[in-house]
């Protein structure tokens, strides 16, 4: 005889890039035991693979990830890990104050965290007629570098490569996927400082999952205020 099955809940939640509804259902324990694997190998990698692999299992409609945004990705599997596990997730902060670094422990309420607001433009002016489209990094920007490689300056000097759609002057737009990556890069290597500061200033904007916390250190008294930024920092 055949063990029951336990039906799952469903849920939605809304995708920020596009305001598209998505349906899903909680993880089971198979994935999540797949889920801790991923997160203790600490490999970049590894944890979007995975991830993307149990979110296509729990998602209803049919989703193209190559067309997500990085905080689209943050925010459909944070709203599925509330659903799975719980809306509290335990962490375990440091005390800021170098003399003690003890660590206290602090709960947050996942369902608090909110994504900081979208950039007014993805036009960029960089000189009189002159000026750039960008698109937001999508997870399979992400997913093609390590962490370690992001990291450094290389490493987001190849994430802006990759987020131009457009260049343009007054005689005409150039579409980067039909220039020679070469060609987009010795475009950049070319702008002052100041200039290439304008680029670069529209990826500090991009949204990301963040969340203001205070805590008072349970060793030496002290008012701790930290701010959570990105999926993995609730997670650690």
């Amino acid at each position: 005889m055949a063990l029951p099955v336990v039906k799952g809940s469903r849920y939605t939640t809304i995708l920020p890039s596009t305001g598209a509804e998505i349906e899903y259902r909680p993880y089971n324990v198979g994935e999540e035991k797949l889920l801790m694997v991923a997160l203790e190998s600490k490999d970049q990698k590894m944890i979007i693979r995975t991830l993307k692999d149990v979110m296509k299992e729990c998602i209803f409609d049919k989703v193209d990830f190559s067309r997500f945004t990085v905080f689209d990705f943050e925010k459909l599997f944070l709203a599925l890990r509330a659903k799975s596990v719980g809306e509290i997730v335990d962490l375990e902060l440091k005390c800021q104050d170098t003399e003690c670094n003890s660590v206290t422990p602090v709960s947050v309420n996942l369902e608090e965290i909110n994504l900081t607001d979208l950039p007014e433009s993805n036009t960029i002016i960089i000189d009189n007629d002159i000026g750039v489209t960008l698109r937001y990094p999508g997870i399979q920007d992400v997913e093609k570098y390590d962490e370690e490689h992001l990291a450094k300056t290389e490493g987001a000097f190849d994430m802006v490569i990759d987020c131009i759609d457009t260049i343009f002057d007054e005689e005409g737009v150039y579409n980067c996927k039909d220039e020679p990556r070469e060609s987009v890069e010795g475009f950049l290597n070319n702008l002052s400082s100041g200039q290439f500061k304008k680029i670069s200033s529209y990826f500090e904007k991009i949204p990301t999952l963040t969340h203001d916390i205070e805590y008072k250190c349970i060793k030496c008294g002290k008012e701790n205020e930290i701010e959570l930024k990105g999926l993995q920092s609730f997670f650690t």
